[in-house]
């Protein structure tokens, strides 16, 4: 199977993709592109609202899976780089390639509208619905589910070039590396970082943070890392990518980097205070159906509606919903939806933020300032929390932004030294910065009316003593 000219994608980040006509793999990805669950990522934005603070950051998910399958391709050849030169055991694994590439073209196909902000309002739709302890099922599980559908255009497409869909599936899904070639989806340089970092840095105009690609990718080696989930568990040996130690103040740049990505964009107020709202829109369709059976404003079978229903949250219908199926709603709820769906919608579409309360910027450097605050607010305003009242609460530190704080080794940034050791980038053998310096809380309340935001002021002014 291959194609009869070579297709090209022109994008901002890796300029020309070409999918070459004498490569079976790129015959798969070409064809993979033009399914209805790839096509799909055209309508959810890569980065939710965020454009309501960077205007120019209307990128989508599709254009982003494109770019993962483009960095996976050459991670790929790194690791059949590293074996060439005997840098590693064994020979390469084509087939298992395969799947890998595969895989990461297609590991957000499974994220759902608005995607923070969905995801979100599921978890606390089923809080409310089945308890505090309640699960949902997560995008990743969707992204399996979707390549595994037997009969399916994804699944097709898979087994004409001998490839397992449940090969592919358990690699999206599995949380511990298998060998190297999970690497290039679940790792500290994995395909996706890669391709996010660069896009949504370069999409929203956001100058702080560089980040040396090149040279990153020239000093990828690939060693074994002890990836056991626990200190006290049985060391399990998987192999997974590090650095060269030449390129360690270029590993400290791309930290750097994604810092100030989180700290600027994903985090900023505005935009998780819009999430706020769009989860707002979720929540009251739930409880509107939940209470009534049906939702003032929306047909009985609107997607939205036929997914929020109890026991509504099928892979089917997940595939029906994206950012353009919501826009319709908000715009239908605006004009004829129940008082406080109308009154969220109506925000929404005209950016009318809610009023913040910033815990760090109100008592900056006082800890116990801020705790009396976040204790203050919790009281006063319990029993409109997720209604009028929403609170947001995030961490962030330096190295912890990598992934370092979930004790997975392969999503930690190794350092390969010339005698071969390897040391994590937090090491002051390695490192120049002080990782546990640079963190950072997030504590925000947001008000829809303005008489709960005096309230708050009031509880601020108190613990200024005025």
């Amino acid at each position: 199977m291959t194609l009869t000219n070579p297709e090209r994608i022109r994008d901002p980040i890796h300029d020309l993709i070409v999918f070459r006509e004498d490569s079976r793999l790129d015959w798969a990805a070409w064809k993979l592109v033009n399914t209805f669950e790839l096509q799909r990522l055209r309508r959810i934005k890569q980065l939710g609202v965020t454009e309501y603070v960077f205007p120019s950051a209307t990128h989508t998910r599709f254009a982003h899976s494109i770019g993962v399958f483009n960095y996976a391709r050459k991670l790929i050849d790194i690791i059949d780089r590293e074996i060439t030169l005997k840098r590693v055991g064994g020979e390469f694994n084509r087939p298992r390639a395969r799947v890998a590439v595969l895989a990461a073209m297609l590991h957000d196909i499974g994220h759902g509208p608005f995607s923070h902000a969905f995801e979100e309002a599921r978890k606390s739709i089923a809080r409310q619905r089945d308890g505090k302890d309640a699960k949902i099922k997560k995008h990743e599980y969707f992204s399996a589910e979707l390549v595994r559908a037997k009969n399916s255009q994804i699944s097709e497409i898979l087994l004409q070039v001998d490839v397992d869909p449940n090969e592919v599936a358990d690699l999206i899904q599995a949380e511990t590396p298998i060998d190297m070639y999970h690497a290039i989806i679940s790792s500290s340089f994995d395909a996706d970082r890669l391709d996010y970092l660069q896009r949504d840095k370069y999409m929203t105009g956001v100058g702080a943070g560089s980040i040396d690609l090149a040279w990153l990718l020239d000093n990828v080696r690939v060693a074994e890392l002890d990836v056991s989930a626990a200190e006290d568990a049985t060391a399990v040996f998987r192999h997974s990518f590090c650095l060269n130690y030449k390129a360690r103040d270029a590993a400290e740049d791309f930290i750097l980097s994604r810092f100030r990505l989180y700290s600027n964009v994903y985090f900023h107020k505005t935009t998780r205070g819009m999430e706020q709202l769009i989860s707002a829109i979720f929540r009251g369709i739930a409880i509107e159906l939940d209470t009534n059976g049906k939702v003032v404003g929306l047909r009985d079978d609107h997607p939205l509606c036929v997914f929020f229903i109890k026991d509504g949250d099928t892979v089917e219908n997940y595939r029906q919903l994206d950012d353009e199926v919501v826009w319709g709603v908000i715009h239908e709820l605006s004009r004829n939806g129940s008082d406080y769906l109308k009154d969220i919608s109506r925000r929404i579409l005209e950016r009318k933020k809610p009023y913040c309360v910033d815990v760090q910027v109100t008592f900056p450097g006082d800890s116990e300032r801020q705790r009396k605050l976040k204790h203050n607010l919790n009281q006063k305003f319990k029993d409109q929390f997720d209604s009028t009242v929403f609170q947001d609460s995030a961490k962030l530190s330096l190295y912890g932004a990598i992934g370092g704080d979930d004790d997975r080794a392969q999503k930690r940034v190794m350092i390969m030294l010339k005698n071969k050791d390897l040391r994590e980038i937090t090491d002051p053998a390695v490192s120049s910065l002080t990782m546990t310096e640079r963190e950072r809380s997030f504590d925000r309340y947001y008000f829809l009316n303005e008489s709960d935001r005096k309230l708050a002021e009031d509880a601020i002014n108190e613990i200024r003593g005025r």
